[in-house]
């Protein structure tokens, strides 16, 4: 995009975010489309299919798919094989369409589920007439979301990047139907493909070659080296002749000097991709360990372009190498969490050394003069994320409460969503479960089974290192397959069981990083800092939560005795005291179970058996049912239940202090 095109852009996201304060909320969206409607000016090809990719749009996608290759799929889906299908999309009917599974481990996660097939899929329009597009596109994928429970993660990220001026896959959000019946709520990406490389690049793409990475794409320099982690994509690079004299020319930069990089590198499409990585906390990516997820796309004259992808653990989703917890070096202890990177080093499990491209380009004055730019503007878009959040929150809500085959509750949804100050900043996939979850078991006979090829370094839910792989990489992808949970409905084709709430790759709370990372920046960038929400989370705070009524942090006595609620205060929601379920069960003695099939709780007292199901209106009581006058709620990774039903259910008398804010539970 041009110089006054970028301005444009950046100008109209800053009028947004100024209004919004006044009470005028402003989709970022009118500043990204007016982009695209001039991108004739610049070297790329306006396409009719960009109307279907605008942020907050919800689309509804119909794959009609014979029953006998829609059973193949599901029985096979690490083959990846595609099929022949018929899409309507949007209204848009084509025949003779490319339909397969995607991924990788989140792939073989899915797989090795017993109780849900929710894979991410590929439509390929051409793949069975190449004269055959969709509007003019070739390709999209329809994420399934399994790693965020806010299903924003992507969309936010590549939004922002719009924002300041980059080149990246459009997005939107599906409603997926497969023979007529709902499958799930995706997010749908614009693939990296020939129509994507149109609108960006112009009619001459073809002239060029992209490439792909696999983990491990350093771009170190080794002497004959075929650098087998990059691949061709489309076009050809005899003997990756481009390819490797990009490589060497990056390497052999001059210490803070250019040399001949600009020759072989579009300079300002990394800068932006390594400062969105670093401002969104985004490490499953080339500033992290595992040097992936991104694209090496060459012009003809072998001028490289960086292209994003895969942004589906931004905002801190990914724990893998050193995403949490301290390091030590002497007697100074620096903190390594996503929270807090600096801007001048802004890689996580990995030295700087080791990625020529952040350490050999910021060590040039103007380049890192440039990428600081960028931090910058990036940080403009996360001052607003909070009403962005909101925003598109509102849009998609309805469609998440319906989805059928959701890995996790509504509940979780809101909570990833929400603000907490008791919440681990740091967050990260395999973040804390539901209270009673602690100790969950894996299904049965996993247990001891060997992880599928490439879970072997699991990262454990609390964030501990891992192994080491046997060729001395750090296994950081926490990526528990027998840790989601649901119910089992048994469709046409496949099991869709919903994960239930324990996708076992659930980062934490979305809003809780951006909020605390966005002080972060500002500290470290010398501007104001925002201060955080105040919540009744805080210590001796009387400030009144959304969900909460009273203006006092709820206490709980047994007897006389103080209940301690460590994670999660008890709060009152339309004048009902939630309290956190395993507390209060065990300080009255009583032995705790959860059914990871059923979801439900079960707590036994003496002769009284209680069975509470997350979500439910009623409950058992010795076989019993009872209605719920308010079911059991996810709130920070805690699950809350009504003290009043939940104590009388269990023998006990409850009164209640209102101006006291203080719950008095009695044996009787």
């Amino acid at each position: 995009m041009n110089n006054l095109l970028q301005k444009f852009a950046v100008t109209a996201l800053s009028v947004t975010m100024v209004t919004s304060s006044f009470g005028l909320i402003v989709s970022p969206n009118a500043a990204y489309a007016a982009e695209d409607t001039a991108a004739t000016t610049s070297t790329g090809v306006t396409q009719a299919y960009e109307s279907l990719f605008q942020t907050d749009n919800v689309i509804d996608i119909n794959v009609t798919i014979d029953d006998a290759d829609w059973e193949s799929m599901l029985e096979s889906p690490l083959d990846k094989d595609y099929k022949k299908v018929s899409v309507e999309v949007d209204g848009n009917k084509l025949d003779n369409v490319g339909f397969s599974t995607k991924g990788n481990l989140t792939l073989k996660s899915v797989a090795s589920m017993e109780d849900s097939d929710r894979y991410s899929f590929r439509l390929k329009f051409d793949k069975y007439d190449k004269t055959q597009t969709l509007l003019g596109l070739d390709k999209m994928v329809l994420n399934n979301n399994y790693a965020d429970p806010s299903y924003m993660r992507e969309v936010l990220h590549y939004e922002a990047l719009r924002s300041i001026g980059m080149d990246v896959p459009m997005t939107n959000y599906v409603n997926l139907y497969v023979n007529g019946e709902l499958v799930g709520f995706y997010t749908g990406v614009e693939a990296v493909d020939d129509s994507y490389l149109e609108r960006n690049y112009g009619e001459d793409y073809e002239d060029g070659v992209l490439y792909d990475t696999d983990e491990r794409s350093y771009l170190q320099y080794e002497e004959g080296s075929d650098y087998s982690t990059l691949t061709e994509d489309l076009g050809t690079d005899e003997n990756k002749t481009k390819l490797k004299s990009f490589i060497k020319t990056l390497n052999d930069m001059p210490e803070g000097e250019k040399g001949d990089i600009e020759s072989v590198l579009d300079v300002d499409s990394a800068l932006q991709y390594i400062a969105g990585n670093m401002v969104f906390g985004n490490y499953d990516s080339y500033n992290g360990d595992k040097g992936h997820n991104y694209m090496l796309y060459s012009d003809a004259d072998g001028k490289f372009t960086v292209v994003p992808w895969d942004f589906n653990m931004s905002f801190n989703g990914y724990s893998g190498g050193g995403g949490r917890g301290t390091t030590t070096t002497g007697s100074t202890t620096t903190n390594t969490n996503a929270t807090n990177v600096s801007v001048d080093e802004p890689v996580l499990g990995i030295s700087m050394e080791n990625v020529p491209m952040i350490n050999n380009l910021l060590a040039v004055p103007e380049y890192k003069e440039k990428y600081l730019n960028y931090v910058n503007e990036l940080t403009d878009y996360l001052e607003g994320i909070q009403d962005r959040i909101t925003e598109l929150a509102d849009v998609i809500r309805p469609y998440v409460e319906a989805d059928p085959t959701k890995f996790y509750t509504t509940e979780q949804f809101e909570s990833n969503i929400a603000y907490s100050a008791n919440a681990d900043a740091a967050g990260g996939m395999g973040g804390t479960p539901p209270e009673g979850f602690e100790g969950m078991t894996p299904p049965e006979g996993m247990e001891g089974m060997t992880p599928p090829e490439g879970f072997e370094g699991m990262t454990p839910p609390d964030g501990t290192t891992p192994p080491s792989q046997p060729d001395g990489t750090s296994g950081t992808e926490a990526t528990d397959a027998a840790a989601s949970t649901g119910n089992t409905q048994t469709r046409p084709g496949g099991n869709f069981g919903g994960g239930g709430g324990m996708g076992s790759m659930a980062a934490g709370s979305l809003t809780t990083f951006a909020l605390n990372r966005l002080a972060n920046l500002q500290e470290q960038l010398g501007r104001e800092v925002t201060p955080l929400p105040e919540t009744t989370e805080d210590a001796g705070s009387e400030t009144s939560t959304e969900t909460g009524t009273t203006d006092k942090t709820i206490s709980v006595t047994l007897d006389g005795q103080t209940i301690s609620f460590p994670d999660q205060d008890p709060l009152e929601q339309s004048g009902r005291v939630m309290v956190p379920v395993n507390a209060i069960l065990e300080a009255l003695g009583a032995e705790v179970t959860w059914d990871k099939t059923a979801k439900t709780v079960t707590a036994v007292l003496n002769d009284q058996t209680l069975v509470l199901q997350i979500g439910s209106s009623t409950a058992t009581v010795n076989g019993e049912t009872l209605d719920i006058d308010a079911p059991a709620i996810i709130q920070n990774s805690r699950t809350l239940v009504p003290v009043r039903f939940i104590s009388e259910g269990l023998g006990l008398t409850v009164d209640w202090d209102q101006a006291a804010a203080q719950v008095s539970l009695t044996s009787k």
